[in-house]
């Protein structure tokens, strides 16, 4: 009967995670929506719709930026780590195109997508997770130095919200620091390759710069929906690109939240409000309806590169 209840015990654990990602996105959504439409829809989307259009293709162009500077980097590090056979357009292609997965519940298909077109050409499934931990360090390293930086000059006004976030955004690169302790103690090979020369070392650091830049391109696309819904409105980039990054690591850290999906824009409607008001909560749906319609974007744009490049496994290289 012991034995019952102990295997039972983590299988309902197991339930509860896989279930509270997609709950917690539900339930983030259903906040942000209800917000919205109670303080109703910015006056410019009435007025001017036309307007509101090419504002809202800016900032689907300013998000398909953010993704292909994203891509840059993960090829980088892919090429650092593993140094696969592939053409690096073919390996852009690959993680153009496995985009939208990410908001497939779970949270754990875009990797293993990414892995599917990577094992033919002899990448194993360490060596992928190795590439996915590298890529999640550079992200979280990106984001305390924009949330640093933005404290340092004293962007935020560290009301209760901004201070939450800021200091879980410290925290959260500040356990970053520990993973990669843990990961120099467990993978000291891989480590030593990143480290092992100027050029490897300057290469991670480019990849985090390309991070940083992406986090500042999604917070050009926030200034342009926020100058749309609230133009008078004082604003500065720094801050932007702090609040986009601390409300992507919001999303990140919820596990099984399909892309971040509702946790992100929980965050951004709480940082907004005390300075855009009412129209906080649309600015962040509207921001979602970008960054998916670029994510649809980059996933075409993926395919067609995957299919010119037609890749092909060397000889004898097995999937492993």
């Amino acid at each position: 009967m012991t034995d019952l209840k102990s295997t039972a015990a983590p299988a309902a654990t197991r339930r509860f995670a896989d279930h509270l990602g997609p709950l917690a996105s539900a339930a983030g959504m259903a906040f942000v929506v209800w917000q919205a439409v109670t303080h109703g829809l910015p006056v410019a989307l009435a007025t001017a719709p036309g307007e509101s259009l090419a504002v809202l293709l800016g900032a689907t162009g300013l998000q398909a930026l953010g993704a292909v500077l994203t891509g840059i980097g993960w090829v980088v590090l892919l090429r650092l780590l593993v140094r696969p056979t592939m053409r690096k357009s073919c390996l852009f292609g690959i993680f153009l195109y496995t985009q939208l997965d990410r908001y497939r519940p779970g949270n754990v298909l875009q990797f293993a997508h990414r892995h599917a077109a990577l094992a033919p050409f002899g990448v194993t499934i360490g060596e992928s997770l190795t590439v996915a931990m590298a890529e999640a360090l550079c992200l979280l390293t990106a984001t305390g130095i924009l949330v640093g930086i933005a404290a340092a000059l004293g962007r935020f006004d560290w009301s209760l919200p901004f201070r939450i976030a800021g200091e879980f955004s410290l925290a959260v690169t500040g356990m970053a620091g520990v993973a990669l302790l843990v990961m120099v103690v467990l993978q000291r090979s891989v480590v030593a390759r990143v480290f092992a020369s100027r050029r490897a070392v300057a290469r991670m650091l480019f990849a985090v710069g390309l991070d940083i830049a992406t986090f500042a391109a999604m917070g050009l696309a926030l200034d342009a929906l926020i100058g749309l819904a609230a133009p008078d409105v004082t604003r500065d980039l720094v801050s932007l690109s702090a609040i986009c990054a601390a409300a992507w690591l919001a999303g990140f850290v919820m596990p099984g939240a399909p892309a971040g999906l509702g946790v992100r824009e929980v965050v951004l409607t709480v940082l907004l409000a005390p300075v855009v008001g009412g129209g906080a909560a649309a600015i962040a749906l509207a921001l979602r309806l970008a960054a998916i319609l670029a994510d649809a974007l980059a996933a075409g744009a993926g395919r067609l590169m995957m299919l010119h490049a037609h890749p092909r496994p060397p000889v004898g290289a097995d999937a492993r």
